[in-house]
């Protein structure tokens, strides 16, 4: 058994009571469109596969079959469930053991690291070495990354550490400003809106001003505690269009809220203390919810060409559905309904794309043209468009490449892969360019 179990295990109970059913397997917060950061057009020496899990990340080179390059975290072997993200050239890669790296992505060179700790400095209390990886400064997270900052929250232990958003500068890796976040429980990419970064922390909202990090009021009644708290823990990934913010909660619902030019919320009265998100509804441009589908587990959202797309399945699980909202209304442009459970899913140039516990589905991104096709070996990584006619992804075999022409599967590199709580598998494809 994992040293890790008990601590994973204690974490789940603290959580589900007092924020939420939220799931700790492996949701998946990566997408080739995904508008939480801000990405540019990489330049790859040769046709790449990004391969992150078990605490290594590699870059493997498909025209020559092998590894380019690759980086392993001693001190995350055991466990990594964090994301990278791709900027032009740099990959900002972030180990739970608190070490944020960024790669230079043909070379692999270390451009710049910091670790953090999770506390206001260092560790007072004990070898780093032994203590970091079992506190996970750095857990089920994801950086977020504009023109010049890279942005990241902290969870660690519950009991042992506070939790922080961290704000680097995009080229040296100088720590800008750090700000204390309302709770631990920290796993979704920050976004940026009217020029402020806003994080989903459990039940709050929690908005920081992109110079000092402080947190600051949306112009509503500001002086208890509910001033930024929702009714349920808003465990998805937000979405933002810089005005308004696409926020949805562990129930399937989700929020529209509109910030005018000073991040606020229009006509608000901030000496009403019923003017709050739970009390007063109509501080949202809109709201949306389904009652048929209100179980939320891979957390995946999506903002393109002012709809918002997004997946939610029954109560029993047993089917799923996809759903296109209007960002203007939050009227449903089109829905989609899957007779088994959805595992995993992207929108990829123009398609959704995904798998359940026995197949590949994918359809054009207006819900039209639905195919689905049975696989010998299920996908455990996010699914990446290669061509028209090829889709590439990770097995517990290695990375295969599934051909929609023949229907037919090809290992092109053998490696021995697991996922399971402690460890994720993420891949990004990179054309040659």
């Amino acid at each position: 058994m994992s040293p890790f179990l008990p601590y994973i295990q204690q974490i789940t109970f603290n959580l589900k009571k007092h924020f939420g059913l939220f799931s700790f397997g492996l949701f998946f917060i990566f997408s080739c469109t995904n508008k939480t950061s801000s990405i540019s057009k990489t330049k790859a020496d040769h046709e790449t596969l990004l391969v992150a899990t078990e605490g290594t990340i590699l870059n493997y080179n498909i025209e020559k079959n092998k590894i380019a390059w690759q980086y392993k975290s001693v001190r995350d072997t055991i466990q990594n469930r964090n994301y990278f993200v791709l900027d032009k050239q740099q990959i900002y890669m972030p180990f739970e053991s608190g070490n944020l790296i960024n790669f230079d992505v043909n070379t692999g060179k270390i451009i710049w690291n910091d670790q953090t700790y999770g506390s206001d400095g260092e560790i007072q209390f004990g070898g780093e070495e032994t203590l970091l990886p079992s506190l996970m400064p750095l857990y089920i997270t994801k950086p977020f990354v504009d023109e010049e900052n890279v942005v990241i929250p902290t969870m660690g232990h519950p009991e042992k550490l506070n939790a922080f958003l961290y704000c680097f500068n995009k080229k040296t890796g100088k720590k800008n400003w750090y700000h204390q976040l309302p709770t631990n429980f920290n796993h979704f990419a920050p976004v940026k809106c009217r020029n402020y970064y806003f994080v989903n922390s459990a039940v709050y909202l929690s908005m920081h001003s992109t110079d000092v990090g402080v947190d600051t009021s949306y112009g509503m009644y500001d002086h208890n505690d509910d001033k930024n708290r929702f009714e349920r823990p808003i465990y998805n990934q937000m979405q933002s269009d810089d005005k308004n913010l696409y926020i949805g909660d562990e129930k399937g619902k989700f929020y529209c809220l509109e910030l005018d030019e000073n991040a606020s919320v229009p006509n608000s009265d901030i000496k009403n203390p019923n003017n709050t998100f739970i009390k007063n509804p109509k501080v949202f441009k809109w709201t949306f919810s389904d009652p048929a589908f209100s179980f939320q587990k891979s957390h995946i959202t999506f903002l393109e060409d002012h709809i918002l797309y997004t997946e939610m399945s029954s109560d029993s699980e047993e089917t799923s559905c996809f759903f296109a909202l209007n960002t203007t209304d939050g009227k449903v442009k089109w829905k989609k309904i899957i007779k088994n459970t959805v595992l995993n899913w992207t929108l990829c140039n123009d398609r959704i794309v995904g798998y359940t516990e026995k197949t590949i589905f994918y359809m054009d991104k207006s819900g039209e043209n639905y195919i689905e096709i049975p696989v010998e070996d299920k996908p455990i990584s996010n699914i990446e468009i290669m061509s028209p006619n090829q889709f590439i992804y990770a097995t517990k075999k290695g990375i295969e490449v599934f051909d929609l022409k023949t229907k037919k599967e090809k290992i092109i590199f053998s490696k021995s892969l697991i996922k399971d709580p402690y460890s994720n598998v993420q891949i990004k494809y990179i054309p040659k360019n």
